[in-house]
C-alpha cells in the first residue's frame, strides 16, 4: 500500500512539472520509430531525428522495460522542453507506463532525463503488447555535435 502511495505521489509531481513545461513553446521537436519485444523484461531500439535551432540531429533510442509481454513497433512525434543546449539532449530518460496494444494503439508519454529535459510524446503502436511497468530509454546522438555544426563564415568565404 505504501508503495502505491509513493507511485501516485511521483505521478502527481511529474504531472505538475509537465503542465508547467507545456505552458510555453517547445524548445525542439523530435520524431522516432522503434521496435520493442518483451517477455517479462523487454528491450526497445530505434532511431529518430531531433529538430533544434533550425537543424536536424539524428539519434538512436534503446532501453529496457519491466513487466512487458509482446512485440510492437512504435512511431512517435514529440515536443522537447527545457532543452538549453544540444549536449543536454542525450542521456537516460525515465518512463512509467501501462498499456495494451492489440494490432494498433496509441497514447502519450512524458519522459525526463537527469538534466531536466522533458519529452512529451504522442505515439502510434502496432503489434501485440501488454506493458504494466516502466523503464529507462537511452538516447544518443549518432553524430557528434561538432560533426553537424555549420561551417564557420571564415571557411565559407575562403572558398
Amino acid at each position: 500500500m505504501r508503495f502505491m502511495q509513493m507511485v501516485l505521489m511521483m505521478a502527481l509531481i511529474a504531472g505538475a512539472g509537465t503542465a508547467l513545461a507545456q505552458d510555453r513553446r517547445p524548445d525542439a521537436r523530435l520524431a522516432f520509430s522503434s521496435t520493442a519485444i518483451g517477455l517479462v523484461f523487454g528491450y526497445q531500439w530505434g532511431q529518430g531525428a531531433l529538430e533544434f535551432q533550425g537543424r536536424k540531429y539524428p539519434f538512436t533510442v534503446s532501453g529496457i522495460k519491466a513487466a512487458t509481454l509482446g512485440i510492437a513497433s512504435v512511431d512517435a512525434l514529440g515536443q522537447v522542453y527545457r532543452l538549453r543546449e544540444l549536449a543536454d539532449f542525450p542521456g537516460r530518460y525515465i518512463v512509467v507506463e501501462g498499456g495494451l496494444t492489440v494490432v494498433q494503439g496509441g497514447g502519450n508519454a512524458v519522459l525526463r532525463n537527469e538534466k531536466g529535459v522533458m519529452l512529451y510524446l504522442q505515439n502510434v503502436q502496432y503489434g501485440l503488447d501488454l506493458t504494466l511497468g516502466g523503464g529507462g530509454v537511452d538516447i544518443a546522438l549518432t553524430e557528434p555535435a561538432d560533426a553537424v555544426a555549420p561551417p564557420s563564415r571564415s571557411s565559407a568565404s575562403a572558398r
